[in-house]
């Protein structure tokens, strides 16, 4: 056996790199509940056979190392489940550290390269008359390049069901809100994201997903849910409410109606007003002129230009692109 052939170029003595299993994956899944998981994966080339006897064995000798070590791997999993505890940051993005590696032993076949009879262009193709066993880099390691604060908990809007409904079907410890009540809230807006083109397991996945953050006094109502980081589920908790996290519910569009905007303008009421706002508002009406002045584009698009301004007034819906589930860094109202 040897880890997924993960490439860091077209051919694999040139090296492989570990693969990245957010929680989309079974493995990644599992990963958030301090759990290890294995996928196992048989080679297309093996005859059928062998590749359900691979499986098999894999199986059995998995099942014998865990009734082997089941109170060191029980005790490992307490630990980590109590880590999660107390853990203050949690890393919601990671990528490959390809400064380090190290090295595994593969077998192969040399590749080589010939014309292709459909395309004319050079094609890859592995000669199987030439195998070859021998020392590949194995680059083993991911680093994170996002992490979060936790909060002291989140507070999710008991009109976001889909959400609230995954939440309980993975065992999260939420409280109901037994009485309306402001309270300040970090607040989520999404700045920039970027979407597949093409559906992927039923979904536009986002992705990209730039946000800010505002601190603001937010109307929660009776109903609403208080999920608080005291939990040792807490990664699956912060790696689904982090928008920007790889595989949050808002990368898998349970949140999709805020980036709809849904308040217009009509231009012939709104210009009179557009006026009064720049009057009132000397440094909008300088960043205004500066867009003119620098923007071709925009300076010959009129409608464009007040949709600006109402974008910067206090017109524009503030619930537009603002995520809802709310971040309480503490209790106080």
């Amino acid at each position: 056996m040897i880890p997924y052939v993960n490439l860091v170029d077209k051919t694999p003595d040139k090296g492989i790199k570990s693969f990245l299993e957010t929680p989309r994956y079974s493995t990644g899944y599992s990963a958030l509940f301090n759990t290890i998981g294995f996928t196992t994966e048989a080679h297309m080339f093996k005859p059928f056979k062998d590749r359900v006897l691979g499986t098999y064995h894999f199986i059995v000798t998995l099942a014998a190392y865990i009734n082997s070590n089941h109170e060191e791997l029980g005790k490992i999993r307490e630990n980590a489940k109590k880590e999660s505890i107390v853990q203050k940051y949690f890393p919601i993005k990671w990528e490959s550290d390809t400064t380090k590696f190290s090295s595994i032993y593969f077998k192969g076949f040399e590749s080589l390269y010939k014309t292709s009879k459909i395309t004319a262009k050079d094609r890859l193709y592995y000669d199987r008359n030439k195998p070859y066993t021998k020392q590949i880099k194995y680059f083993n390691r991911c680093r994170t390049v996002l992490s979060v604060k936790k909060p002291y908990a989140y507070i999710i809007p008991q009109g976001w069901e889909k959400a609230i409904e995954r939440m309980l079907l993975n065992g999260i410890v939420m409280e109901k809100l037994t009485n309306d009540t402001m309270m300040r809230a970090e607040m989520y807006y999404i700045d920039a994201y970027e979407t597949r083109k093409y559906p992927y397991e039923g979904h536009y996945l986002h992705y990209k997903v730039a946000t800010r953050t505002e601190i603001q006094d937010i109307r929660f109502y009776k109903g609403d849910y208080l999920i608080k980081l005291n939990q040792d589920k807490n990664r699956y908790i912060v790696e689904t409410l982090e928008p920007a996290a790889s595989d949050s519910y808002f990368a898998w569009n349970l949140f999709d109606p805020i980036l709809q905007q849904k308040e217009w303008f009509s231009s012939y009421v709104f210009e009179e007003k557009a006026e009064e706002i720049l009057v009132s508002n000397p440094l909008l009406r300088k960043k205004f002129e500066s867009k003119l002045a620098t923007d071709l584009q925009f300076s010959n698009d009129s409608r464009e230009q007040l949709r600006y301004i109402y974008k910067e007034s206090d017109y524009y819906e503030k619930s537009h692109n603002r995520y809802p589930v709310a971040r309480i860094m503490n209790m106080a109202k």
